[in-house]
């Protein structure tokens, strides 16, 4: 099974993948800094600069560097936190959102143990507004993508 989305038009995005690696390496793969600069960002990213505090109130924060040198800086707060289970965190309102666009984005990240080597991971990004929804869409289905191809790794390597 790929990467299945859907959004709708009050700005949320579900994003639904499995992944075949226990919960505690896929919570992982968010969580750690090293692991996280392997796959984060959309498919035109060639570089991750993250700082990771685990922790309710911590930072998430990743700033990506993409292929035409463009720099998208990322900054976010652990607005709940109970690993390996979820995790969430809330963007402040960016100064690119349109003019009248005042909510903060959110996302909530879930992490469903289905067996001993089976994760379920389900995003749901809200606030999101409704010109930035297909790029915020493409960028998750290739962070999907891309954190699968690191599972793979990561197991062959082990």
């Amino acid at each position: 099974m790929g990467t299945k989305t859907e959004y709708d038009n009050n700005g949320t995005l579900v994003v639904i993948r499995v992944y075949d690696a226990p919960r505690q390496a896929v919570f992982d793969a968010w969580m750690e800094t090293s692991k996280v600069q392997d796959w984060w960002g959309c498919a035109d990213t060639v570089e991750v600069k993250s700082e990771i505090e685990p922790k309710l109130g911590g930072k998430y924060c990743h700033e990506m560097t993409l292929r035409n040198g463009y720099v998208q800086p990322g900054r976010a707060e652990f607005i709940e936190y109970d690993p390996p289970r979820v995790f969430a965190y809330a963007a402040p309102r960016s100064d690119e959102m349109p003019e009248g666009e005042g909510m903060d984005m959110k996302v909530r990240v879930e992490f469903i143990e289905l067996n001993d080597n089976q994760t379920e991971v389900r995003l749901t990004h809200t606030g999101i507004p409704h010109e930035f929804s297909p790029f915020i869409e493409d960028g998750w289905t290739a962070a999907f993508g891309k954190l699968f191809r690191f599972l793979v790794t990561q197991a062959h390597a082990a």
